[in-house]
């Protein structure tokens, strides 16, 4: 008789839909593997296996079989998602990808939702943060939506959205979801973690509300050895980067009227590392286990978001009405050590450094974003209408500020002459080398509508249009010896702003084989918009003024087509369920930094040049017996640039350079289950694997004028995880080991300048063995 609980971990294939967050008592162990994921990509409640789109989807259940505590563990498993996090300083810059299209020059390229509401991060210049990505605790699943998402999602989702679902409240059942995890780390510190929410129906079937809490601390495992001070061995702080994390979400669900519901909503999340997770390859051993960062300045890391929404829901019979009104308030604050880059790009030193004890140029990083959207929208009832459609329009009112500076107060001691002779100031107040800061405003109005038209039960037509008005607005102020112009003020501000209006269609046609096969095909369009570009700052090698550099004032947007084929399949009524995508994308006009030459560090972005991206994602589960299930992934991705594009100063990226991307991720995972009584027992084993990353853009080409001699291709990365459980109707009780073979792969390579043989890393979290608890009723 088959097991009662199976599961797919499979991500887009196999699952369970778990509504208003609650699992009832009698479904407890119930048909996990039979059931299937509901996700809501179109802006409408649907079957996974019914969507004509590429999306991989996690719930909550598999999301805690699997042990997936943030978005970099999604990234792991999720064939076409990359995640990145630089190496350099604390950490907090970083970049998610889909399908190849990535880029650090800026709007960003990957959606980031929170429900319905965009909380993605623009890229403005010196920005040291990426996207507040919300932590894995109290989601009813994430969907990661592949391929362009122009027509839905609009600005920003050129290459794929990630959406972070919250569970809604229930005015009709009493649920609680409890977690906690306490693990060991090889070579660091313990870890450990306790959440709860709870669903209470104040009135029954009109209100209801549900609060949760969790908090996380992670345990350090690299050491930060002063080694400027004046103790001849130096000061350790072992297992550093440690960090806590806290959210907290309220929402009320309010059934004002029989066709009404309102859903008032606040989010908090505060994430603070006490330091860097990067280490010098000169101090340390990853084979030992020996993680060691030589910094003299601590750099800490605290980001914490609130997200205020209010969602309403008007059933007229025919039609739905659904406005989504959000205020996302984010503010950052990090310390980044530029001592050893200031010693190396200024003073033209190389290690070993001459000693000065107390040396230290620290960074004040601080970044913030008031983003107002308003979304309101009409979505037919009918999935049995000859059309089924949405229309809707959008309004966004997004400020973001950012802020860097830098004090260094030992900087001379490495130069021949005061910076006086070199730049026409001294430092700024006396102590500050670099002043930078970011004030932007970004107006977005859109107007958006996709339709069905189901020429029969089986075989339908998608057709969607977006259109779009985007004003950019933008202000830079900076100061400091290196940035100052040569006249006037020690601190200077530049303003610029940029416009666009993209259209944006999708077209697709889709064919329901039977009601366990769907094959489709589609063709879509994504954008993001442009920016503008402040002037150069000085040559901080020679002192040399940068403005006789022609700089355009501002870039445009860039856009893609993408074109996909798919299929979606269940065989041996439903024993054997796969998924396969394959997709050729056309990026034009991409925004890319440009090095003009002979002004060493700066640097401006244009529109220019060519890429491509294709590949494919396949996607298996399929029962080995009646206790054992088999899930694989396999995605393969190749991104090149078509032109060869050249500056003043040189070849930019060579024809066929590639993107920076991990070509092959595969992931294999076996489960099994056996009855013990009235519960289950259970065995969980799977391996990720991604392959050697082809690096940054144009940095390993001998031809290119950004080319490293020291440049290496991030290595392939092979992570075993293990789980072993006992689940009744309310517990799930497990033993775990993550990174069973504690790999240490040297990722994020970085070094100051190219000459240097100071480089900075990441790696995998050591082997990790845990115990995790679980309560649901």
């Amino acid at each position: 008789m088959r097991s009662k609980y199976k599961l797919s971990l499979m991500c887009a294939v196999a699952g369970a839909s778990f509504h208003g967050g609650a699992i009832a008592q009698d479904d407890a162990l119930a048909g996990g593997y039979d059931d299937e994921i509901v996700v809501t990509a179109t802006k409408r409640a649907e079957g996974l296996s019914k969507v004509p789109l590429s999306i991989a989807a996690f719930t909550t259940e598999i999301m805690d079989r699997r042990g997936i505590r943030d978005v970099e563990d999604i990234a792991l498993i999720t064939p076409g998602l990359s995640f990145s996090r630089d190496s350099f300083g604390n950490g907090s810059a970083t970049n998610i990808a889909i399908r190849g299209i990535s880029s650090t020059s800026g709007a960003a390229t990957t959606g980031v939702y929170i429900d319905d509401v965009p909380i993605q991060i623009r890229s403005n210049i010196q920005e040291t943060f990426g996207s507040g990505f919300p932590k894995v605790f109290d989601l009813e699943r994430i969907e990661v939506l592949r391929g362009p998402q122009g027509t839905l999602y609009g600005a920003g989702s050129q290459g794929g959205t990630v959406r972070f679902i919250t569970p809604e409240p229930s005015s009709t059942e009493f649920s609680t979801y409890g977690r906690g995890d306490v693990s060991l780390t090889a070579h660091g510190d313990p870890s450990y973690e306790a959440g709860l929410a709870v669903n209470f129906p104040l009135i029954e079937d009109r209100v209801g509300l549900r609060l949760s809490g969790w908090r996380r601390h992670e345990g350090g495992y690299v050491d930060r050895v002063v080694t400027n001070t004046a103790v001849p061995d130096g000061e350790t702080f072992e297992d550093a980067n440690s960090s806590n994390t806290t959210t907290f979400r309220a929402a009320l669900g309010i059934q004002a009227a029989d066709n009404l519901k309102l859903t008032p909503s606040v989010y908090y999340q505060k994430f603070k590392s006490n330091d860097t997770g990067s280490f010098w390859g000169l101090l340390s051993d990853a084979d030992k286990g020996e993680f060691i960062n030589g910094s003299s300045v601590r750099q800490p890391v605290e980001d914490k978001f609130f997200l205020y929404g209010l969602t309403g829901e008007l059933d007229l019979g025919p039609a739905t009405v659904t406005s989504v009104t959000s205020y996302f308030d984010r503010e950052g604050e990090a310390v980044q050590d530029y001592t050893m880059l200031n010693i190396a790009f200024i003073a033209g030193a190389l290690p070993p450094y001459p000693f000065i004890p107390g040396m230290e140029a620290p960074g004040d990083t601080t970044v913030s974003q008031e983003n107002f959207t308003q979304e309101l929208r009409v979505s037919s009832n009918d999935p049995g209408a000859f059309i089924e459609w949405t229309l809707g329009g959008f309004y966004s009112h997004n400020r973001q500020k950012s802020s860097v500076q830098v004090e260094d107060l030992f900087v001379e001691q490495y130069l021949p002459v005061p910076l006086e002779f070199i730049f026409g100031i001294g430092l700024t107040d006396g102590r500050y080398l670099f002043l930078s800061g970011n004030n932007s405003l970004e107006k977005q109005w859109a107007i958006f509508g996709e339709a069905d038209v189901n020429f029969t039960e089986r075989l339908s037509l998608t057709l969607g249009l977006r259109y779009s008005k985007a004003d950019f607005d933008y202000t830079r102020t900076v100061g400091g010896p290196i940035n100052y112009p040569g006249f006037g003020p020690d601190i200077q501000s530049t303003f610029g702003d940029q416009s666009s209006d993209p259209l944006t269609p999708k077209i697709g046609l889709n064919f329901q084989i039977d009601d366990n096969n769907l094959v489709y095909a589609s063709a879509s369009q994504g954008f993001r918009i442009g920016g503008v570009n402040p002037p150069l700052f000085r040559d901080p090698q020679t002192g040399e003024s940068c403005s006789s550099i022609p700089v355009p004032e501002s870039y445009g947007p860039d856009s893609l087509w993408s074109y996909e084929l798919g299929s979606k399949n269940r065989f041996l009524d439903g024993a054997v369920r796969t998924e396969a995508s394959v997709y050729y994308i056309q990026w034009d006009d991409i925004q890319q930094f440009v090095n003009p030459g002979g002004c060493a560090g700066n640097g401006f972005r244009d529109n220019l040049g060519s890429a491509t991206s294709k590949g494919f994602e396949f996607l298996t589960s399929f029962e080995l017996t009646e206790n054992l299930l088999f899930t694989g992934t396999v995605g393969y991705v190749k991104a090149t640039f078509d032109d060869t594009l050249t500056s003043p100063a040189g070849i930019i990226t060579t024809e066929g350079d590639s993107l920076p991307v991990t070509p092959w991720q595969m992931s294999a995972v076996l489960d099994y289950f056996r009855p013990i009584g009235g519960a289950e027992g259970y065995f969980h084993a799977e391996h990720q694997y991604g392959s050697q990353n082809n690096g940054q853009n144009g940095s390993l080409n001998p031809n290119n004028i950004g080319y490293d001699p020291g440049a290496l291709f991030d290595p392939a990365v092979n992570q075993t995880n293990l789980r072993i459980g006992w689940r009744n109707e309310a517990f799930d009780i497990s033993l775990y080991a993550n990174n069973v073979f504690d790999e240490a792969p040297l990722l994020s390579r970085y070094h100051d300048v190219n000459a240097s043989p100071l480089y900075y890393f990441r790696t995998l979290r050591p082997r990790t063995v845990g115990l995790t608890v679980t309560y649901r009723r």
